[in-house]
Order: structure tokens, then sequence, then C-alpha cells
């Protein structure tokens, strides 16, 4: 699988329910895993770690959605602590994969020693509010293999409170630059 879109995979009362989750996790500023380098990212993050109870809130209900495109082997994968992002205006993620060059080995140990030898597969993205409410902001996935003069394929069927995008985590991705409004999601990577 390349990507997918599930339209409608998530109601409003899974999105309230994360809201409230975040409303009590303190912000920081998005930047890039490698390094605190704010200039290819511009948004505010939430992290909903493995293990407390919004994760294990929420995780379950990604789960369900994900038997729909029968991807995920819930016996050999394993997820990561979901992140909740907030783009503002002129908010944006510049091109970029979500995997990296090697599996986890054990000096990733904050991750936990389930994922050594494990590596990020697929990546989900939950709009948690629609086009109705930012402009700008466009989901887009380009088949090129880096950021290097990529041009990318907008997901418009991407647009609604509660759609979600499973792509492959080697996938070069963006979310262009919010022109009014907020733009807010759920993220989660899947390793195996």
């Amino acid at each position: 699988m390349l990507y997918q879109v599930l339209k409608g995979a998530f109601d409003q009362p899974f999105i309230d329910m994360v809201e409230t989750i975040v409303a009590d996790i303190p912000a920081q500023k998005g930047a890039t895993v490698e390094e605190d380098d704010y200039s290819t990212r511009d948004c505010d993050l939430h992290w909903i770690d493995y293990g407390t109870k919004g994760f294990d809130l929420i995780h379950p209900h990604i789960k369900e959605a994900l038997k729909q495109i029968g991807e995920v082997d819930p016996g050999t994968w394993e997820y990561e602590n979901i992140q909740y992002t907030a783009y503002g205006q002129k908010g944006f993620h510049d091109w970029h994969i979500d995997t990296f060059r090697r599996s986890y080995n054990r000096y990733d140990l904050p991750l936990g020693k389930r994922f050594v030898g494990k590596s990020r597969k697929l990546s989900v993205s939950i709009l948690l509010n629609g086009r109705d409410e930012f402009t700008g902001g466009n989901f887009e996935i380009s088949m090129f293999p880096n950021g290097t003069n990529t041009v990318g394929t907008p997901l418009d069927d991407f647009s609604k409170a509660g759609d979600m995008a499973i792509f492959d985590s080697k996938l070069c991705h963006l979310v262009a630059p919010v022109e009014t409004g907020l733009r807010k999601s759920l993220v989660s990577w899947i390793c195996a």
C-alpha cells in the first residue's frame, strides 16, 4: 500500500475525547527528530505517550479503523506515542519522510524494548477539523524519494473532520502552509 484515505473513519465523540485529553498536555514547538531545527516545521505538538490513560483511550479506536484496510497485524506491530499537531496561520511541515535509515536499537530505550529491531512502516494522520475551519494546510504525498524538487499530490479527499490518511512511512509528504484558521490532526506511527 502506498496511501489510502478512509473518509469519516472517526466521529465527533472521538474528536471531542481527543480534545479533552490534549487540554491537559502542555504544548511544545514542533521540531524534527534528528535535531531542534525549526526551519522545516512550524506547529505546536502535544505528545500522548504510550501507557498513559489518554493513549489507552485513543489507541483502540485507531487500531479498529486500521482493520478496515487489513494492513496491520496486531500480533507483530507496535504503536509509537501519538502526536496531536496544531498548525496556526502560516504553520506548515515541509517535505519529509517518517521513517529513519535504520531500525530502532537498544539505544532508543525511551521508546521501550518492544521497538528494538523494528522500524516505522505505516503513518496515520487523522484530521480533527475540516476545511470549513481553515484554508491552505493541504496534505500532499510525493512518490519521489526525497524533498529535493519534489512535486506532490494533494489528497483532496482528506478534507473533513474524522478523515484518516494511511501511507507508507517512506513516502515523502508535507503539510502546506495554513493560510487562515487552525488545522488540527492526530498522527500515529506503526512499527514492525
